[in-house]
């Protein structure tokens, strides 16, 4: 699951709740703990969906902040890196991910390559939670890095 907060910049009292329990999901928004309806991205474009109607403007500001968050990059950063020994990338949280080698890689050896570059390719400055894992679930380890200060 991952929760963001936004913060309506016209009237900064007001608090948006931002969840979204599975990768690919749509996000589910609330405030004051009432559910005020969901929002995906289709085509490019923040949409809200089912009856409530938010308004372009909140969806939209509501969807680039969704869209500045590093966990949306991190997985495809991370399969672009490593294209030949990453199978999977699947974020958990917003600082946790999933990592899965693909079926004919030395799981040992990728650990040993991904522990020491992950540091290079995070962008933010906390802990972030790796669980890798053979293709065939069999071998897991965790590790947790953190961004490397430029």
């Amino acid at each position: 699951m991952i929760e963001l907060v936004y913060f309506d910049q016209n009237v900064v009292s007001k608090a948006y709740q931002l969840i979204q329990f599975r990768a690919g999901e749509s996000w589910r928004i609330a405030r004051e703990a009432e559910f005020l309806g969901s929002m995906e991205k289709l085509d490019g474009v923040w949409y809200s969906r089912g009856e409530a109607q938010l308004g372009d403007e909140l969806i939209g500001n509501i969807g680039r902040l969704i869209d500045a968050q590093h966990f949306n990059s991190l997985p495809a950063g991370i399969k672009i890196q490593w294209p030949g020994h990453v199978q999977e990338v699947i974020p958990t949280g917003d600082v946790e991910y999933l990592v899965i080698a693909k079926p004919e890689v030395d799981f040992e050896r990728f650990v040993k390559i991904f522990a020491a570059y992950i540091p290079h390719l995070l962008k933010d400055e906390w802990p972030v939670l790796f669980r890798l894992y053979d293709a065939g679930m069999n071998q897991d380890l965790e590790l947790t890095a953190q961004g490397v200060r430029k």
